[in-house]
């Protein structure tokens, strides 16, 4: 068994210590709360989201679902994988930070 130690519940005090650079506010780039929730998702938990489940969580509808998916797809945080039909969305394998 291995454990990792790290700043747990205080990670957010390491922020101000993060270089501007480096730092991503994903409000300037344009995402609802919706977007940066399922980002979180699919980054931290490793979720992926189909259109359908994309809006019967966050209670919206196809349309805005898909416009959604097309702006993360478009700052390089999502990509489609599938076919139409069964389509789904997962995070990008990041390196470094997205172009703007």
């Amino acid at each position: 068994m291995v454990k990792f130690y790290g700043p747990g519940d205080k990670i957010l005090d390491l922020v101000p210590s993060i270089p501007k650079e480096r730092q991503t506010d994903l409000r300037e780039l344009g995402l609802n709360e919706r977007q940066i929730e399922a980002l979180r998702l699919m980054v931290n938990d490793g979720k992926t989201f189909a259109i359908n489940e994309y809006y019967q969580k966050f209670n919206t509808n196809e349309k805005t679902a898909r416009r959604d998916f097309k702006k993360l797809i478009s700052l390089g945080f999502v990509e489609k994988m599938g076919s139409t039909k069964k389509a789904y969305f997962k995070a990008r394998e990041q390196q470094g930070l997205p172009k703007k």
